[in-house]
């Protein structure tokens, strides 16, 4: 490589701060896992990244997407990768059946190569999750429960994936990723279309990792600039936490110090560094405002050193970092987020269907050599199907154990969400007082009346369990006049959010004003 290009790949270390050396030696570099994710973790059955070698990578937006192709040469730490230039998108619909033939006509003239496909943001549900399990078999299933639970997805069509960051003693920490299967289905149309192989599904976000050296566990803030900026804090690799912001520069700005100030009140470790990619005079400048702004080793960055942009190649709005992240880590098979190819949990009936094929067989067997052979060979074969029979018995009072705490795990978690927040319920009787000095509160109790988790076989999937309860509580005060009282008790059930089941008693000669009162209030409740 010429010498001119080679520096022209490399780091821009006059934005370096203090340190003339910036840390982020390589953005391309191999990223380290979090180091605390148990071993069991590491184990978990999927599917995941082929052996791809060039890569079509897609950003699926309804306004108009970006794409770049990725060529690898070698493999580890010798791989090279080389760039194409960034071409633009048309809008689509992913409910217009045309629409896929259409974008399919856009990428005709790119190189060959799978397709990799991130998802739009209206398209998508990230969440980091604390799940109430430390098994890997388990996790699959419980994280789509809980994301299910949280977020509007289809039940029946949606792909949900999961990354375990962090297990705890009971719990385990992780980003859950969600798509609705519209956007799935487009997916699949569009490499159908384009006669490419879908290779995966995931989000750009989820591909900044990759672009940086991280050696250490220290929180990392990596910014991608290019169109729909997206922002991540990063630790030991993985994604913790996730931001987005409009291509304006100061809403960009606004919401790095939202999530570096959201970090520093909930995590140990503060963020050390931010690395900013993009066209170059924004990144440069917004590298400015945020050195000023945080304090904090802010890096701009012109290409990683282990990137080809390729003869001629120009990317005149910046290259989509983002989507160059994702091409890394499937090319080099890390485990990343993959909504074509998820988790799935472990098939506990496989033994016993494998089982159950040999029974099958032994019995075919046998009625071969009822006709050729004596009492001798019958019995043996007997004996063995006898053997098999117990296994299988077996076999089924394991898959039986299985389900029935998968029943008790729905149960406990029903229970644990009945969780009513009495604050502000406190908060909203308070409101109903004025603060005129005519009435004042004396006493307020509340009461949760909770009989248990209740399931119904009878109803459809989502409301088959149910944790209803109910909410009492009773307000004492006192009021100038027995107007103010009555308006009081009109206050609390207007709009129906609190019943009077007894307006309790309404007396003169209060110690502070005139008139006392009691109110026993009800409310229906439900998680």
């Amino acid at each position: 490589m010429p010498q001119g290009r080679a520096s022209r790949l490399g780091l821009r270390t006059d934005l370096g701060g203090d340190d003339p050396q910036p840390r982020m030696q390589n953005l391309l570099a191999p990223c380290v896992h979090q180091r605390e994710v148990d071993r069991r973790m590491r184990r978990m059955p999927t599917v995941r990244f082929g052996r791809e070698t060039s890569l079509l990578v897609l950003e699926l937006r309804q306004e108009g997407g970006r794409g770049i192709h990725i060529n690898m040469e070698g493999r580890g730490d010798q791989a090279q990768f080389e760039l194409g230039a960034t071409f633009d998108l048309p809008p689509f619909s992913p409910t217009d059946p045309e629409a896929a033939e259409q974008l399919a006509a856009a990428i005709a003239d790119q190189p060959p190569g799978a397709l990799l496909l991130a998802l739009p943001r209206e398209e998508s549900v990230l969440r980091r999750l604390e799940l109430p399990t430390t098994e890997s078999d388990e996790l699959p299933t419980v994280a789509r429960f809980r994301l299910l639970q949280e977020a509007q997805l289809d039940e029946a069509g949606a792909a949900v994936d999961c990354l375990p960051i962090q297990t705890h003693e009971a719990t385990t920490t992780a980003i859950v990723v969600g798509a609705n299967g519209t956007i799935m289905a487009f997916g699949n149309a569009l490499a159908t279309a384009s006669g490419r192989k879908l290779a995966g599904v995931s989000l750009r976000v989820l591909g900044l990792p990759d672009l940086l050296d991280t050696p250490g566990s220290a929180p990392t803030l990596a910014i991608d600039l290019t169109r729909g900026p997206s922002l991540a804090i990063v630790v030991d690799g993985v994604v913790h936490r996730v931001g987005a912001a409009s291509d304006d520069l100061e809403d960009v700005e606004r919401e790095t110090i939202r999530l570096v100030s959201a970090w520093r009140m909930t995590e140990d470790s503060p963020v050390e560094e931010i690395v900013v990619s993009g066209q170059q005079e924004l990144a440069d400048h917004l590298v400015g405002r945020l050195r000023s702004a945080l304090g904090l080793s802010v890096h701009s960055v012109v290409a990683p050193l282990d990137t080809d942009l390729g003869e001629d190649v120009d990317h005149p709005s910046g290259t989509p970092w983002g989507l160059v992240g994702l091409g890394r880590a499937h090319l080099l098979s890390h485990e990343r987020i993959d909504l074509q190819h998820p988790r799935v949990p472990e098939d506990r009936a496989a033994p016993l269907k494998r089982r159950g094929v040999l029974l099958a067989g032994v019995i075919l067997v046998l009625f071969g050599w009822i006709w050729s052979s004596g009492n001798k060979e019958v019995r043996q074969l007997q004996a063995q199907i006898d053997l098999l029979r117990a296994e299988l018995s077996q076999q089924t009072q394991a898959e039986g154990e299985a389900l029935r705490n998968l029943f008790r795990y729905r149960h406990a978690v029903e229970w644990l969400s009945v969780d009513p927040d009495f604050v502000s319920e406190l908060q909203a009787i308070s409101d109903v007082v004025p603060d005129d000095g005519q009435a004042v509160m004396g006493s307020w109790r509340g009461f949760l009346a909770f009989d248990g988790v209740v399931y119904d076989n009878k109803a459809s999937n989502k409301e088959k369990w149910k944790s209803p309860y109910q909410l009492r509580f009773v307000m004492t005060g006192e009021t100038k006049d027995r107007t103010v009282a009555d308006a009081i008790r009109a206050a609390l059930v207007e709009g129906d959010r609190y019943r009077i089941e007894t307006t309790g008693a309404e007396t003169a000669k209060g110690k502070r004003l005139p008139r006392a009162f009691t109110y026993e209030l009800g409310r229906e409740g439900g998680p």
